[in-house]
């Protein structure tokens, strides 16, 4: 195919990249145009004062302070935390994929797994793809490591009766927040 005779009334793609801007455009263009902010510090001094930072230094538990529930402050968040300390765990992949399943069902808040959405081991099974014994194993798994606390009910309709709160062991919140403290001074803010 040939180019037309005629030159087209109206702008190809290929035209756009040699078109010039017209002088109305440029200058309210140029007015228009925020100045670029200056940083008063290099990046090689902001990195300097990044690395200067004293690195976090986990905590020294023992072994009841390790597996007691961690605490977590006002700008850390349950589900992130709990996330990153389940895949940084040494626990068996069936208590993690179980834990990570949990974690979808309970409060992002505060963990806390109301007794109405509390699977039961067949549901978690077929959820997982696990048979119920390895679930039930990952269950007294979660619970004796201190990945799952069973919380009274002392109120309403359902008093007697216990909730689930998935929590952070202590020694696993240290862990985390460590990992997560290195990771933001190498550049990757979280």
């Amino acid at each position: 195919m040939t180019a037309p005779a005629q030159p087209r009334s109206f702008p190809t793609p290929g035209d756009l990249a040699r078109r010039k801007p017209t002088t109305a455009a440029t200058s309210a263009g140029s007015l228009a145009r925020p100045k670029p902010v200056t940083r008063t510090s290099s990046r090689a001094a902001r990195r300097a004062a990044r690395e200067a930072a004293a690195p976090y230094v986990p905590a020294k538990l023992s072994a009841e302070e390790s597996i007691a529930p961690g605490k977590l402050t006002r700008d850390e968040h349950f589900r992130k935390f709990f996330l990153f300390a389940v895949r940084r765990s040494s626990l068996p992949s069936s208590s993690r994929l179980v834990a990570h399943d949990l974690l979808w069902r309970a409060s992002h808040a505060n963990g806390r797994i109301s007794p109405n959405m509390r699977p039961d081991s067949e549901y978690l099974a077929l959820a997982t793809g696990l048979t119920v014994a390895q679930v039930d194993v990952a269950l007294n798994t979660l619970t004796s490591r201190g990945w799952i606390h069973h919380r009274p009910i002392t109120d309403g309709p359902r008093t007697g009766g216990h909730q689930w709160v998935l929590v952070i062991p202590a020694a696993a919140l240290e862990d985390v927040r460590a990992f997560i403290t290195s990771r933001t001074n190498h550049g990757y803010a979280h």
